[in-house]
């Protein structure tokens, strides 16, 4: 009886610290914060289909949500080559607008910077703010560190049907290796699978290739300056100039960060019963995570970071989907608080993945591809530093 009520301690303890953890993952950290949109493509095959899911789907749990209401333009609305057209001032005007939480009346609050920023009450109060240097500290930082890490990412879409492909690649499909290459499946045991089973099961799926184009909000000392100054103002105190000056303002802008493009190979086998819908939906959302993590290696301003989950041993709520692999290492960042209020991050070592563990494969579907799978984690190593503790922040370093 002794050794039941022990173990039911220890397992109360375990479950008591997870649910710690998941506050700190929940709560205790800054995220960048993204609004998707995608470039419709009506001619292409379930365009209609595509359209429809994204819209539904959830921004990738490392972000803010900071959709508006529109996510899907026409082809000649949105840059393609790295421009800054001005449909993206407006744009950027009504991220601003998102981000100060602005009524029908056209006044602005902290609201929504106090709770991304887990400010208290009063910290930002616009008055109080200007009127102190903690204050204005406070103000630069919300700005650096929520405002101005706010990204646009444009999806642009192509789908090809794998069916069309091993018709054209029928002549030689007893060569695994070029029905591999034909339709963009890497994995060696998938093609010999493929290979095996024939054109029926090989036909079946898309590859679904998603071209990215990113861009930042632009928020440095002369916006935010300007903002306060012309525009800011709260329903108690806005007027109708200055509504309008708002609303017909070009003054906020986007960056032009840089474009990369991802492949996502869906394989419909034999053991499937997937609709051509499901397969492109499945298709098209793991492509936009692959096309993010490209982006993110690519273009540190976009990195993301994450909480350390435990740590004995040390592990994260990463994966495969954020483009974790057995070579990645990781900076280990703790955030820390000036006089002011301000955050800073401070590098307080490098950990990497522990290969002794599996790497969690969180995936899109994923859960639906492999349901024996209990993993939940990726597990890590120290190698170097001080002592690591819960909430501690990982950024992956460049290059892995």
């Amino acid at each position: 009886m002794r050794k039941f009520f022990c173990s039911l301690l220890i397992v109360s303890a375990l479950f008591k610290a997870e649910a710690q953890n998941k506050d700190v993952i929940e709560s205790k950290y800054r995220r960048s914060s993204i609004y998707t949109v995608m470039i419709n493509q009506p001619k292409l095959p379930y365009a209609d289909v595509i359209k429809q899911h994204f819209q539904s789907s959830p921004v990738p749990d490392k972000f803010n949500d900071h959709n508006l209401g529109k996510r899907v333009y026409e082809t000649d609305q949105l840059p393609t080559d790295g421009t800054t057209p001005a449909i993206l001032n407006e744009i950027a005007r009504d991220m601003v607008a998102k981000w100060f939480n602005r009524s029908s009346k056209g006044g602005f609050n902290m609201d929504l910077i106090k709770k991304r920023g887990f400010y208290d009450a009063s910290a930002l109060d616009i008055k109080n703010a200007q009127a102190s240097k903690r204050g204005l500290d406070q103000l630069a930082d919300a700005g650096e560190d929520l405002i101005g890490k706010t990204f646009v990412l444009i999806n642009e879409f192509k789908y090809t049907d794998k069916e069309e492909v091993a018709k054209k690649a029928s002549g030689f499909l007893s060569a695994a290796g070029s029905i591999g290459s034909a339709m963009g499946v890497s994995n060696a045991s998938l093609i010999a699978e493929t290979a095996g089973a024939g054109l029926e099961v090989a036909g079946k799926g898309y590859v679904v290739k998603t071209k990215g184009y990113l861009y930042q909000l632009v928020w440095d000392e002369e916006t935010a300056a300007t903002f306060y100054k012309d525009y800011w103002a709260d329903d108690a105190t806005i007027t109708p100039e200055k509504k309008r000056a708002f609303d017909e303002s070009t003054f906020f802008k986007l960056k032009y960060i840089g474009t990369d493009v991802s492949w996502a190979d869906i394989q419909s086998t034999i053991f499937t019963k997937k609709t051509n819908e499901e397969l492109v939906q499945r298709a098209t959302l793991k492509s936009i995570d692959k096309t993010i993590v490209a982006l993110q290696k690519n273009h540190d301003e976009f990195k993301t970071k994450t909480p350390i989950f435990t740590v004995e041993p040390i592990t994260a709520k990463i994966g495969t989907k954020e483009g974790v692999t057995e070579k990645s290492s990781f900076d280990v960042l703790e955030q820390v608080e000036d006089e002011n209020g301000k955050i800073k991050y401070n590098k307080v070592g490098v950990v990497k993945v522990d290969t002794d563990f599996p790497i969690w494969d969180n995936t899109y579907g994923a859960e639906e591809e492999h349901p024996e799978s209990k993993v939940d984690r990726t597990y890590f190593k120290k190698v170097s530093g001080k002592d690591l503790f819960p909430g501690m922040l990982l950024v992956q370093r460049k290059g892995k």
